[in-house]
């Protein structure tokens, strides 16, 4: 009986020792292999779990995403993502110590706010990444996009949605992933519980098309909300993978060797100087070869000069277009060393003809823009008047067709 007992505190987690072997006799508890696991997850700090939960959100997030058969992917994975982002930085807060790390809406005297229902006020999302992350963090501000986007999702156009955001869905879980490593170890990480989803829409000869066919299709309300968000950041910040994920696919050539994989992922800043080179070069074909594929920035200054006037039915100049694309910094300024480096959705660099050139989407984001007074006056420097009849500008000459657009290149050899 005395084994008994031992195996009883054993169970218990009690010490042995400290027990009086000279009491009464005691039905042990059954001790079994799931009763002792049970009790060593018990002894898990809290913060383990809350970070268990939030890798539980990632991984059903990226499930539910590579679903091709659910109608509301985008939504899911969104919701649960941040719901994963939340539950992680809360994992690292209750880890933490120091008032640095405080979960809690306080007052001006530090107590702790309820809520309607009772409840301690959390902080939300937007205030915990503001925290952990600087202002000008692409992390942060890809988590802010997505933040925001939730709210906008329509269900009927999830689809067309997801093709519009899914270099900053890739780039959401990525962040999420080495926020992770970081904070709690390698041995934490979703690498191994993830697999790189087989697709075909986006490598096949039609594809360009058949993406800007799909975008045709997203909610005004959606397509404006993505615009502005971009406009508002640097273009460096645009850029960064950390915000918007983009990848080239290469076929790999030569025999296979025991250490490849089937596909390999390097670094941008751990290429040599001539690696960068090519792929530079490879950037501008790409480039070049999507604009009349695409019929994407085919538009000079004067041409959106005029468009935009005629719209907003205020004057716009050449001028106003310049400090335009300056307020949002849409394209470097003149001289720079990397003229490709624009806010692509609005504008892009003509190697041939040296010059930049912009798009419809741009057209149709200054008309929004420039009918809102104070934007116009911020822009422009100017209260906005009525433009009269006359002082219409008149339109271009053409002398010049690109991808089936007149434009006149001596006419706009002086314009931004």
């Amino acid at each position: 009986m005395r084994h008994a007992k031992v195996m009883f505190a054993a169970c218990m987690g009690v010490d042995p020792s400290s027990l009086s072997f000279d009491g009464p006799i005691y039905e042990p508890r059954r001790c079994t292999l799931t009763s002792l696991k049970a009790r060593e997850m018990a002894r898990r700090p809290n913060w383990w779990h809350q970070m268990v939960a939030s890798k539980n959100e990632a991984t059903l997030a990226v499930d539910l995403y590579n679903r091709s058969v659910h109608d509301r992917q985008v939504e899911a994975f969104v919701v649960h993502m941040t719901l994963a982002w939340l539950k992680l930085i809360q994992a690292l807060y209750m880890r933490e110590t120091g008032p640095s790390y405080d979960l809690y809406i306080r007052d001006g005297r530090k107590r702790r706010q309820r809520t309607k229902d009772g409840d301690w006020l959390m902080k939300p999302l937007s205030l915990l990444i503001s925290e952990v992350m600087s202002e000008q963090d692409p992390r942060r501000k890809n988590l802010e996009f997505f933040i925001g986007l939730r709210n906008k999702i329509e269900h009927r156009f999830d689809h067309e949605i997801a093709a519009l955001v899914a270099g900053k869905s890739q780039a959401l879980l990525l962040n999420y992933e080495n926020f992770l490593v970081e904070k709690f170890g390698a041995t934490e990480g979703l690498a191994d519980k993830l697999r790189f989803p087989l697709f075909v829409s986006t490598i096949t000869g039609d594809a360009v098309a058949a993406v800007k066919e799909v975008r045709s299709r997203v909610p005004r309300a959606v397509l404006d909300y993505v615009q502005d968000f971009d406009a508002s950041l640097d273009p460096d910040t645009v850029a960064d993978q950390s915000y918007d994920f983009r990848v080239y696919l290469l076929p790999k050539t030569g025999p296979k060797t025991q250490a490849d994989v089937a596909m390999s992922f390097v670094r941008l800043e751990d290429l040599d100087a001539d690696q960068l080179a090519a792929m530079d070069k490879m950037q501008t074909i790409i480039r070049e070869k999507q604009v009349p594929v695409s019929g994407l920035g085919d538009l000079l200054p004067t041409t959106v000069v005029t468009t935009v006037q005629a719209r907003i039915k205020k004057k716009f100049t050449t001028n106003d277009h310049t400090a335009a694309w300056r307020f949002w910094e849409v394209r470097p300024p003149e001289g720079t060393d990397h003229p490709e480096r624009t806010k692509a959705d609005f504008c892009r660099y003509n190697e041939p003809f040296k010059r930049w050139v912009y798009t419809d989407a741009w057209v149709d984001f200054l008309t929004r823009k420039m009918n809102d007074p104070e934007t116009y006056e911020a822009v422009t420097g100017r209260q906005a008047t009525a433009l009269e009849v006359d002082q219409a500008e008149p339109s271009s000459k053409a002398t010049l067709t690109d991808a089936g657009r007149a434009i006149d290149v001596d006419e706009d050899a002086g314009a931004n």
